[in-house]
């Protein structure tokens, strides 16, 4: 049983699937590696304030860098795609706005989809584009018309397979049984599809925490936990974010792995409250409505914070089967990200600055976008080198 809500009574049941008697516990208490850190200097920065509009981002919403060391970035504002050679100089721009193929409306970057260089997911439409390293549309597929729904961005798997979260069945159902103003958590099913093949993995595992609303329904909960995947050779990690533990499902929905590790603590403290509220005071440019929201806004987000940070928010799936954890956002000043081998062991931890946000992993490089000293959006590739040895290039 779970109970969710610092103030709430309202108890939801999680159900989780037994581990099996094959199950395997992978327990790290300290890295195996030295901790990294971001070089001094980007390899390659791509972002301008004003000029040539292929260098103008409005709202990045996904990149990959390629093999060769390109860069192709996914801009919803503009609805296209655009890739850039290791140097940051623009190749190409395809696709606009619109519903035809090759059109998008919501755009996403897909990562490590085998069988073609570049995948898309319109989220607006379910669609699915591939494209060519010249960014010339080779095929779509609409997963709507094959009843595929997903709730989260669906993620690529070595195996061709394209695993998902639908939408929650029972979210409309606790909207109207969850007291106002309290939380709880949906429930989530890992699904899988391959072929005309649609496969649930895996049911019962506890979603986004959400809060209870008025008659608006409900939303996010601030600082909510939610859960996250990242499909490998062998199946798919997945978290709840209550802790520092993965589960790794294999491709006939059983639970065959349990990695644990050791992570910064997880209380909310005073200090990273007083720096949420100054980060939501900086929206407003005028003091009269800085003055409103903390008279009018504030109290209700502060008293429903809760006491606890959710562990991490994204997972990163490399090609050698380890796993980047991202660690929450608001958890501490300096973000971090928690290196996991294919065995599920923890092996060493990386420290981001504040501003930026993990586009895209390898093993010794992160694709990150951040903004400049100007607030200009921009993306940048950065080495990754060891704590104490950083220098610049």
């Amino acid at each position: 049983m779970i109970t969710l809500g610092r103030h709430a009574a309202f108890v939801v049941t999680a159900l989780i699937a037994a581990p099996t008697s094959g199950q395997e516990v992978v327990e790290s208490a300290a890295a195996r590696d030295p901790d990294l850190t971001l070089a001094a200097e980007p390899l390659v920065r791509i972002g301008i304030v004003d000029g040539p509009v292929e260098y103008i981002f409005g709202n990045v919403t996904g990149a990959v860098r390629l093999e060769d060391g390109s860069i192709v970035v996914a801009d919803e504002q503009s609805s296209n795609i655009r890739r850039y050679d290791a140097n940051g100089q623009h190749m190409w721009t395809s696709g606009r706005s619109g519903e035809g193929p090759g059109e998008y409306q919501g755009l996403r970057l897909l990562r490590h989809c085998p069988g073609v260089p570049l995948t898309v997911f319109d989220w607006r439409v379910h669609r699915v584009t591939q494209l060519d390293l010249d960014g010339n549309l080779i095929a779509t597929r609409s997963l709507a018309s094959e009843g595929v729904y997903p709730y989260s961005d669906p993620v690529c798997s070595p195996d061709d397979r394209l695993v998902f979260t639908p939408i929650p069945a029972d979210v409309e159902s606790y909207d109207e049984t969850v007291p106002v103003g309290e939380h709880y958590r949906s429930s989530m099913s890992l699904m899988s599809v391959q072929g005309d093949n649609v496969a649930t993995l895996l049911s019962g595992i506890p979603g986004a925490e959400r809060t209870r609303h008025y008659a608006e329904g409900s939303g996010p909960r601030w600082w909510g936990k939610d859960m996250v995947y990242a499909p490998g050779g062998t199946g798919v990690w997945y978290g709840t974010a209550d802790d520092y533990a993965l589960e790794r499902v294999d491709w006939t929905g059983q639970v065959t792995r349990t990695a644990r590790w050791a992570g910064p603590d997880l209380t909310v403290t005073g200090d990273r409250v007083d720096i949420y509220r100054e980060a939501w005071l900086a929206r407003y440019d005028d003091p009269e409505r800085r003055r409103d929201f903390e008279r009018d806004s504030w109290p209700e987000i502060r008293d429903n914070l809760p006491d606890r940070f959710p562990a991490y928010e994204a997972l990163f799936a490399l090609p050698d089967g380890g796993v980047w954890v991202k660690t929450f956002v608001w958890r501490a000043p300096g973000e971090e990200m928690h290196l996991l081998g294919r065995d599920g062991a923890w092996v060493r931890r990386l420290t981001l600055p504040s501003n930026a946000v993990v586009l895209d992993a390898g093993r010794d490089w992160v694709l990150l976008r951040q903004r400049d000293e100007l607030d200009v959006p921009t993306v940048a590739v950065y080495e990754l080198v060891e704590t104490g040895r950083l220098r610049a290039r």
